[in-house]
């Protein structure tokens, strides 16, 4: 099997298991007695390549896109499946480093879990999520495992749409510097949820 391969595998497995240990950690009640929510979701906003004080040039800004599929399992705890993209920039080159990183989180939804029992008066939600992925970097034909994680003000328009906004950030190690590397990205987006 090749390395890919084997990470690839590996990547499934980890998804299997934080998600199992998740839902298995969750209140069973409020799972047996909530219906699932499917929503899709889509993005777009900005991203630079660190959070040092150097990154923060213009010339670092890149596109950053998202698309988003999930469920909410109860009204506090989701699970979904990412596309995030397309490119970074980095400041010691002029070139665009493009990657692919598809990756599954676990959706925290933190009013939710403080007032769970009374009725939400507002429309906002403070969101955390965090998860793991496989990111390709196309510039320098690698593959790897990173994690992803990060924080969403979600606000309800209606019953079924949502605006949102999402600061994350991916860190893994040799995205493209040769040590731990984290690319922060903030994105604007629209939530449909499913009835």
């Amino acid at each position: 099997m090749k390395v890919n391969n084997i990470k690839l595998v590996l990547i499934i497995l980890s998804w299997i298991l934080s998600f199992t240990i998740t839902a298995q950690s969750y209140d069973r009640s409020a799972l047996s007695h909530s219906k699932k929510q499917w929503f899709v979701s889509s993005g777009f906003g900005v991203q630079i390549s660190g959070i040092k004080e150097e990154d923060f040039i213009i010339t670092n800004i890149a596109p950053a896109i998202s698309v988003t599929s999930g469920f909410w399992l109860a009204p506090a705890i989701g699970l979904e499946l990412s596309y995030k993209g397309p490119y970074f920039n980095y400041i010691e080159d002029d070139d665009r480093h493009s990657y692919l990183f598809i990756l599954a989180e676990v959706l925290f939804n933190v009013n939710e879990i403080v007032n769970g029992k009374k009725k939400m008066k507002n429309r906002w939600s403070f969101i955390v999520h965090s998860g793991q992925g496989y990111f390709y970097n196309n510039y320098f034909n690698q593959s790897q495992l990173n994690m992803n994680g990060g924080i969403i003000n979600n606000i309800k328009l209606t019953e079924r749409i949502d605006v949102f906004m999402d600061v994350s950030f991916i860190v893994g190690w040799d995205i493209y510097q040769g040590d731990e590397d984290i690319l922060p990205s903030a994105v604007l987006g629209v939530s449909y949820l499913f009835k």
